[in-house]
């Protein structure tokens, strides 16, 4: 048996815990049976509810404090030195420490499945199948979204641990609400009859089930990755690159009908796994640690062309956004992305009338690139600096009043002119987006530079 999934049911199990779920669940379900008339119905409701409680709930606070709570009892240091692998680790963790979770919220399961065989509908029948599987895949998902936070913000938030549990939890809970239903996504429901995907109609039930299920192999495969980083063992970025191209290629199928009335350009394919490389490279950014020697050791490896060690130091981001800038010249090259891409790709700020007089719009993804690169340039600058530990909090806010509250000032005194100093703007000529964000960058970089090359000096102790 792997031995972290042994030492966390030993944890977790005692004879008092054994019998206390049991008792307490019973008794709930047995008030809920005297005070209900007898009516399976109502048991097997509040047996649901009780399941979605303890596992979703309970199961994602567990799952966000695995990690942490080893580090606050000291033992984090002596298992990373252990001779367990990173994926011994990872699922001998997940299900080790939920262990418990899953041992009380499987009486409930249970109960609802005796609710449903005693109403006549035995559990194998496929459409009862399906859902009981989403039961359980919901649970799963939510815990393996919440753990996967969890080592995401234990880099960055190691002393504020709490807050890096719970904003852990938050997320997995809002996985368990799109999973099971109770959330939905808003661009596509997943729960609809029939599903129209890549121009084929699939069952909802059995495509929701399909799609719970790859996003949790997802989760569980970012988990074991995160576990390597941990446990120092060389990782390049190309889980996030493999990541970015599975989601560019999922999102497009439910867009395959507009697609192709659109005329099946390669403009219309990529607008949206366009926009999906863009946001994932900002949320990469801002989510790894930027870590000014090792951005230093990335230089020195590729002017020493040290090519295979540079790969194992490149940030998550940069592979997603060459991703970014290829999409963005195919973009150019092809410009039949249609009106509805066009709106997508202009922001809240443009109205669709005005897009259709503008020129060059070809070239804006391109120009959009280039602001990308300003942002990461700025990002950067603000964690390599004195207060780098608030480097991503400054940048973000200055980032947000460039896009949002100043840009819309501009728009409102009719100061449009002056909107590509800070944001790309679709409705300026296709030279004036270049050459701001080509300046801006260029800046940026050069004090980017700067403050790499101050790192690697070292100022004598005074006595």
């Amino acid at each position: 048996m792997n031995p972290e999934l042994r030492r966390n049911l030993w944890l977790q199990f005692s004879l008092t815990r054994l019998l206390l779920s049991p008792a307490a669940i019973g008794a709930l379900l047995t008030l809920t049976w005297v005070v209900s008339d007898a009516s399976l119905a109502a048991v097997a409701e509040v047996a649901r509810a009780m399941y979605y409680l303890i596992v979703v709930l309970w199961g994602t606070r567990r799952a966000a404090d695995l990690v942490a709570e080893e580090i606050a009892g000291g033992t984090w240091d002596g298992q990373r030195m252990s001779a367990l692998g990173a994926w011994q680790m990872s699922w001998g963790k997940l299900l080790g420490g939920t262990s418990y979770v899953w041992y009380a919220a499987g009486i409930a399961f249970l109960a609802l499945l005796g609710c449903y065989w005693a109403a006549g509908t035995p559990p194998w029948q496929s459409g009862q199948a399906i859902q009981l599987l989403r039961l359980l895949g919901t649970g799963a998902l939510a815990q393996a979204v919440a753990m996967l936070v969890s080592l995401t913000l234990l880099r960055r938030l190691a002393i504020r641990r709490r807050l890096g549990v719970s904003l852990s939890q938050v997320v997995g809970i809002l996985a368990g609400l799109l999973a099971s239903g109770q959330l939905d996504g808003g661009i596509v429901s997943l729960f609809l009859p029939t599903i129209a995907w890549y121009g084929r109609i699939w069952d909802g039930e059995l495509f929701s089930l399909a799609t719970l299920a790859v996003f949790l192999a997802w989760s569980v495969f970012g988990i074991y990755r995160l576990m390597r980083v941990e446990l120092k063992f060389q990782s390049g970025p190309w889980a996030w690159l493999a990541f970015a191209l599975f989601l560019m290629a999922y999102c497009d199928g439910f867009l395959y009908g507009a697609i192709q009335l659109a005329g099946s350009g390669p403009g219309t394919w990529l607008i949206l796994p366009f926009l999906l490389v863009v946001a994932l490279t900002y949320l990469a950014l801002f989510l790894e640690p930027k870590d000014v020697v090792r951005y230093r050791w990335l230089g020195a490896d590729l002017a020493a062309h040290e090519f295979r060690h540079a790969w194992v130091l490149l940030p998550q981001w940069l592979p997603v956004y060459l991703l970014a800038l290829l999409c963005a010249v195919v973009l150019g090259l092809f410009s039949d992305v249609g009106s509805e891409g066009l709106r997508l790709l202009s922001g809240p700020f443009v109205s669709m009338e005005a897009l259709q007089h503008a020129h060059g719009l070809f070239l804006y993804p391109l120009a959009i690139v280039i602001y990308l690169l300003r942002d990461v340039l700025v990002v950067l600058f603000f964690n390599f600096g004195h207060g780098g530990r608030r480097g991503d909090a400054t940048a973000f806010i200055i980032l947000f009043l460039a896009y949002f509250p100043l840009t819309g000032i501009l728009v409102s005194l009719e100061m449009t002119s002056l909107i590509p100093i800070l944001a790309p703007y679709p409705l300026a000529p296709p030279l004036i987006n270049f050459a701001a964000g080509l300046v801006e960058s260029a800046a940026l970089a050069w004090l980017v530079y700067r403050r790499l090359a101050l790192a690697g000096r070292f100022a004598p102790a005074i006595a």
